[in-house]
């Protein structure tokens, strides 16, 4: 329930700054309509109980949370569009906050292996599968690991030392080992966690971190070098125009 209070308030707040921008890009809407919808997919949808009988709907679950919808949320650009639809005080002091976090890849991927190899490789996951305060905790830390890995590679928010291209393809290319190291450990090990005692449901969810996971970030690396591409064209194509 106040998964889905929580939801329908960003996105009544994202609608009206949209409103309020002028030839707010449609597609940033959409990225960011389609984040919040899949974290009701994972917390709202059938899927939700589904977790708590089978590890690899559980998998499935802190993907979506830790990794795809993050990954819209943050193209959806609702930092720029706050900036752009406040005005005076409010604006200021956003920009100041915006200032403050430490929105930097270093930190971002440090937060996601952290909680990553925290959930997976420790008593804790067990412990969140019996302990639903522990649980939610579990899913906020995702969906807050996520966000701070992607906000400053999808390059949709005005952040303050950007990285360039390589500097993103680098860290993202530096978040497949974590994965790969969960998704090794259930492949090879025995029953990892108590609550699910089938090996070849263990296999699935193994496969699911491991593969489903890389590909995700592999589909980052291929528009990272798309967009960074089309803008050294843009770029060619001024400097042609002024020469």
């Amino acid at each position: 329930m106040i998964a889905a209070v929580c939801l329908a308030i960003y996105a009544g707040l994202y609608a009206a700054g949209a409103r309020r921008v002028p030839r707010w890009p449609a597609e940033r809407t959409a990225a960011f309509a389609a984040g919040l919808a899949l974290v009701a997919v994972a917390l709202l949808s059938p899927l939700d109980g589904d977790a708590e009988r089978r590890l690899s709907a559980h998998m499935a679950q802190h993907l979506l949370l830790g990794l795809v919808a993050p990954l819209l949320l943050a193209a959806g650009a609702p930092v720029r569009l706050a900036l752009a639809a406040l005005h005076g005080r409010e604006r200021r002091a956003l920009a100041r906050l915006l200032h403050a976090l430490p929105l930097r890849p270093a930190v971002g991927w440090a937060a996601f292996t952290a909680v990553m190899l925290g959930t997976h490789l420790t008593g804790l996951y067990e412990l969140a599968v019996r302990d639903p305060l522990l649980h939610a905790l579990e899913h906020l830390a995702y969906l807050a690991a996520g966000l701070l890995f992607w906000a400053p590679l999808v390059g949709a928010g005005p952040l303050p030392h950007p990285p360039g291209p390589a500097a993103r393809l680098a860290w993202l290319l530096a978040a497949m080992p974590p994965m790969g190291l969960v998704g090794a450990h259930l492949l090879t090990g025995g029953v990892a966690y108590a609550s699910y005692p089938s090996l070849a449901d263990q296999r699935t969810a193994a496969g699911l971190m491991w593969g489903a996971g890389s590909l995700v970030l592999a589909a980052a690396l291929v528009w990272i070098v798309f967009a960074a591409l089309l803008r050294e064209e843009e770029r060619q194509r001024r400097r042609e125009t002024v020469a």
